[in-house]
């Protein structure tokens, strides 16, 4: 995927596209149904674009500090957009002056240059000013400029529209299989393992612990089934099945939120490794126990918990 940053107009694209815009993050069935729209108007030799904005426009219009996480940060959307089959990724730096924009020149200039032959967006798609532009006045513009605009229906699950903010309401609360339902796909975060405390592996529990997760959304503290891939020697990825702790591991005193992931099975150097965590079943919430002792048997009643969800010996 070709990725490019933009601050301020977009350079020109010599390549036709068919393009379309939104935040997009999440990634989730909504948006899908808008990829899978633009990939349709697809001819040959044209590509398909994304148009998405850093930081995400709701922290920067309302400073709601909360936005600074994403459910899925430019990594982790890059891949899931390559695997719908996008070619090229716009990331636009959002900030006050961007928001500025008069719609008009957001549509003439911004788009203009990208050789556009459709747009392809939902039906509250706002931008410029204020949020003064809308749908009815893209496709008037965007029609004049022998560009097609295609508005894509919402998704709705239980009869309620298909949103990033309600995907983060259901991580808050820890319903990772509502959230997969809705993204079409588990939840993943992907960090390095980095070193803990090594307590896991005296009571015969080694864990890997995640770190540079500061740009995602966490789930609400407890343990999790999850599915989790690490490099392979030969390239590749291996894939294992583990029990996660999400939380503040109050057993022990600890201070910081973190994600502790033990591996079901594995014997291994996860140290350094880039290992994308994936959230199958919540199991139980976080709670204090009265020592190592009693820990362990949770952790052991865990994993039997995790196996039986998992349909695993």
């Amino acid at each position: 995927m070709q990725l490019y940053e933009v601050n301020g107009l977009p350079c020109e694209s010599s390549v036709p596209q068919v393009l379309a815009i939104g935040k997009f993050d999440g990634v989730h069935i909504g948006h899908q149904a808008i990829l899978d729209r633009a990939r349709q108007l697809l001819e040959p030799g044209t590509r398909l674009a994304v148009m998405c904005f850093e930081p995400h426009p709701t922290y920067v219009l309302s400073g709601k500090a909360e936005y600074l996480r994403l459910l899925t940060p430019r990594g982790e959307k890059m891949r899931v957009l390559a695997d719908h089959g996008v070619d090229a990724l716009y990331v636009v730096q959002f900030n006050d002056a961007y928001a500025a924009t008069d719609p008009e020149v957001f549509v003439k200039e911004h788009l203009g240059c990208l050789h556009l032959k459709h747009i392809v967006v939902g039906p509250d798609f706002r931008f410029g000013r204020g949020g003064k532009g809308t749908v009815q006045l893209l496709t008037e513009w965007a029609t004049n400029m022998g560009v097609s605009v295609h508005v894509v229906a919402p998704v709705e699950e239980n009869r309620a529209k298909v949103s990033s903010s309600q995907i983060r309401a259901h991580l808050e609360q820890g319903r990772v299989e509502a959230v997969e339902m809705l993204l079409g796909r588990p939840y993943s975060v992907t960090g390095p393992v980095i070193h803990g405390d090594e307590r896991g592996r005296t009571i015969g529990f080694p864990t890997a612990n995640l770190g540079d997760l500061d740009e995602y959304v966490m789930p609400k503290s407890g343990v999790y089934a999850v599915a989790v891939a690490i490099p392979a020697e030969n390239g590749g990825s291996e894939h294992w099945f583990g029990v996660l702790n999400a939380g503040y591991r109050p057993t022990v005193n600890g201070q910081d939120f973190r994600l502790e992931v033990h591996l079901l099975g594995f014997n291994g150097d996860l140290y350094g490794k880039q290992c994308r965590v994936s959230f199958l079943h919540r199991i139980r919430d976080e709670r204090k126990f009265s020592g190592l002792d009693e820990l362990k048997d949770q952790i052991a009643s865990d994993c039997t918990t995790a196996r039986e969800l998992l349909g695993l010996p």
